[in-house]
């Protein structure tokens, strides 16, 4: 088959054309240079947390509308709800910039997506109610700067994601 000037130009293009952009590619080599011996540089964990434990006070409890997608947009498959709560430390929390004290805050799954009526049940989320809390501040690390987490609360429990 011969080759025309159409058929030369299109490699001819195509190199040139990465060539000049592979610095925008360069990122997603990085994990295969690692690989071959050269340093990466470290994104994400390890990551270190103080804890502070205390208690959250379940504010309120509200129906999401139906066509609101939890926080990141995630849609639940399920009737929606917002969660929210307020923290209080079993000690003062003096000089933490990442702590403000009676800030309101909004219980979702771990994922992001907002709990449904199951959920609610399951773990007695109702105004009022006091659970046991910890909140964690980051010290060291790229991750998620503060979290909230529920010793009796699973936030990982997709239960109603599950077909019956």
């Amino acid at each position: 088959m011969a080759r025309t000037p159409a058929t030369l130009a299109i490699p001819t293009l195509a190199l040139a054309f990465a060539s000049t952009f592979a610095w925008l590619a360069a990122p997603c080599f990085e994990p295969t240079i690692a690989l071959a011996g050269v340093a990466a540089t470290r994104v994400g964990g390890p990551c270190t947390y103080a804890d502070f434990p205390g208690k959250a006070v379940i504010v309120a409890v509200t129906p999401r509308p139906a066509k609101t997608p939890a926080a990141g947009g995630i849609p639940t498959p399920y009737p929606a709800f917002d969660v929210t709560y307020t923290f209080t430390p079993d000690t003062p929390i003096a000089g933490e910039p990442l702590y403000t004290p009676g800030r309101t805050h909004t219980l979702t799954l771990v994922n992001g997506m907002a709990p449904g009526p199951g959920f609610l049940q399951k773990y007695g989320l109702a105004p009022g109610k006091v659970f046991p809390c910890r909140l964690r501040i980051i010290r060291q690390g790229t991750c998620t700067p503060v979290l909230f987490t529920f010793p009796g609360i699973d936030q990982s429990d997709y239960f109603e994601l599950k077909k019956p």
